[in-house]
């Protein structure tokens, strides 16, 4: 019962992740930014993360001062779960996973990393395309993995006017970093 629940919810972040980039590549979905609290919405990410893997520590690292970020903040979110999700399921020998946001000028910068297995160096290029399929071809992967998530993400970031990418680091693991504008493209 357990496997077939845990197989269940896994079916349906699928689905949402699937609407998510069929809505935005569509143009079905405008990105509305709204001014959004950091520190609210990482409160709101590490809720969802506790509540769907209770024993999963994240360290938490964000700026003490009150920074605002215009967007999309349930996309937003659900980029950060995914990719905080992709280093739970499938960075092996990961004894830590961290969640970091700092700003630099009118950027606001989150990296989310671990210390797993890293991401084999192909693959790196073709990560957030969702064209590897294969167990064989992600050192993170247990299972077979189409990539969605990942794919979801970069739609979500790309339609945001922000970049993300993903890099092996040299002590071994790997962070995904994207970018954000802290200042709205509308405010002049």
């Amino acid at each position: 019962i357990a496997g077939i629940k845990e197989d269940s919810e896994w079916l349906i972040r699928m689905v949402e992740n699937l609407l998510s980039i069929t809505k935005i590549d569509s143009g079905q979905v405008k990105i509305i930014k709204t001014p959004t609290v950091l520190e609210e919405l990482i409160d709101s990410v590490i809720l969802k993360i506790k509540k769907r893997y209770p024993s999963q520590k994240v360290d938490i690292d964000i700026p003490d001062d009150v920074v605002i970020i215009p967007m999309d903040a349930i996309l937003i979110e659900q980029v950060i779960v995914n990719l905080l999700e992709n280093s739970i399921q499938h960075a092996k020998g990961m004894t830590n996973l961290s969640l970091k946001v700092f700003t630099l000028g009118n950027q606001a910068i989150f990296e989310i990393s671990d210390n797993g297995c890293g991401i084999n160096p192909k693959m790196l290029e073709f990560i957030f395309t969702g064209y590897y399929t294969s167990s064989d071809d992600i050192s993170d992967s247990q299972k077979k993995n189409a990539g969605i998530g990942l794919s979801v993400c970069a739609t979500i970031i790309k339609a945001h006017g922000g970049s993300i990418k993903a890099e092996n680091l040299k002590a071994g693991g790997v962070v995904f970093r994207f970018i954000l504008d802290t200042e709205s493209d509308y405010e002049s």
